[in-house]
């Protein structure tokens, strides 16, 4: 399935899903989608979920550097940033991008729960679970870039 995103307009947030295998040129080609968004640079909060990706096995430390840069190009957009990301088997690669990414003044915590998560962006925990679920649902190639009213 790989990289699927929700943008709910009235949250003001992101929430990005990692599902099954996740290459790394999915993810570079994916960056880019997400930084273009027009409320990239306005949207202060990001909920990533690794836990559902069986297969990153592409993506090493050179990768996740490569990563960053592509994040990285528009600086501003970056500034302020709340990332939580939840994850299981993916918790150092997740960590690794935090330490890169935080020289740009972006906050991002890993963490192994998504209550936890969900607690660090004040984010309600039933509501995550739920546009999770929804993102796990869609057929593969469903436009990710939507937004919710």
């Amino acid at each position: 399935m790989g990289i699927i995103q929700h943008f709910d307009e009235q949250k003001n947030l992101f929430i990005v899903l990692w599902h099954g295998v996740v290459k790394a040129d999915e993810w570079f080609q994916y960056a880019p989608r997400l930084t273009s968004h027009p409320a990239w640079t306005t949207t202060s909060h990001i909920l990533a979920d690794l836990r559902y990706a069986e297969d990153t096995s592409t993506i090493g430390n050179e990768e996740i550097a490569q990563a960053v840069g592509i994040f990285s190009r528009d600086r501003s957009g970056l500034a302020g940033k709340q990332i939580a990301v939840v994850a299981r088997d993916q918790f150092g690669k997740a960590q690794r991008f935090g330490a890169l990414i935080a020289r740009f003044g972006v906050s991002l915590v890993v963490f192994n729960n998504l209550d936890t998560a969900c607690l660090f962006l004040g984010l309600d925990e039933g509501y995550a679970n739920s546009k999770l679920h929804e993102l796990r649902q869609r057929p593969q190639g469903e436009d990710t870039l939507s937004s919710s009213h």
